[in-house]
């Protein structure tokens, strides 16, 4: 599966100017809750220039993942613990892999669940029984900041992917991370609606 780097999104619910709000139960969405401390570190560019990154030290995090952070915020923070939401992206094998874009902070009292704990609001992509895999798309919003689909590739019991409808349905899906590993194995599904379903 190939990654299509994109935006995150701020605010699944943003819609152009003189347009009805879409309703948060129907957009899409992936995030995944992140903890850890506000770190920084220097970055040799291509052009042999250095850019300042700040990040999110996850402690459970698989080597090469990186929670970016926005500089303004990281600056302001540094060495201080966060809670925080990122859009996870994947490889095709279900592992987080590379730079996890920043979605917003979270105070501690509107955890839906705790740290690396993720959740997504798709279009089932594909699942494949042997494999014990499923891939779920995430789609840009009207009026979001998402620039181009996305596909999650997700682990999960075999139980779970014998339940899930047709490929091409709308689902909502919670689960976590499994920490060093960075696999993302789905725990809950239920069917959802999304704004671009057929009438």
């Amino acid at each position: 599966m190939e990654r299509v780097s994109s935006v995150a999104p701020q605010d699944p619910t943003q819609t152009p100017e003189g347009k009805e709000p879409l309703s948060k139960e129907t957009a899409y969405v992936a995030t995944l809750f992140t903890e850890g401390r506000v770190r920084v570190r220097e970055v040799r560019t291509r052009e042999g220039g250095v850019r300042t990154l700040y990040y999110l030290e996850v402690p459970e995090a698989p080597k090469g993942v990186v929670f970016a952070l926005p500089k303004r915020l990281g600056a302001r923070l540094l060495g201080q613990p966060l809670l925080a939401q990122h859009a996870p992206r994947t490889n095709g094998k279900g592992l987080l892999g590379g730079k996890q874009d920043f979605l917003r902070t979270v105070p501690q009292d509107r955890c839906w669940g705790r740290p690396f704990f993720f959740f997504v609001r798709g279009r089932l992509a594909a699942v494949d029984l042997e494999e014990g895999r499923l891939q779920v798309e995430v789609r840009p919003n009207p009026g979001g900041k998402l620039r181009a689909p996305f596909t999650l590739t997700l682990l999960a019991p075999l139980s779970l992917l014998e339940a899930l409808p047709p490929v091409g349905s709308a689902v909502y899906l919670e689960g976590e991370v499994r920490p060093r590993s960075g696999r993302l194995v789905v725990r809950r599904w239920e069917p959802a609606r999304l704004w671009d379903d057929p009438q």
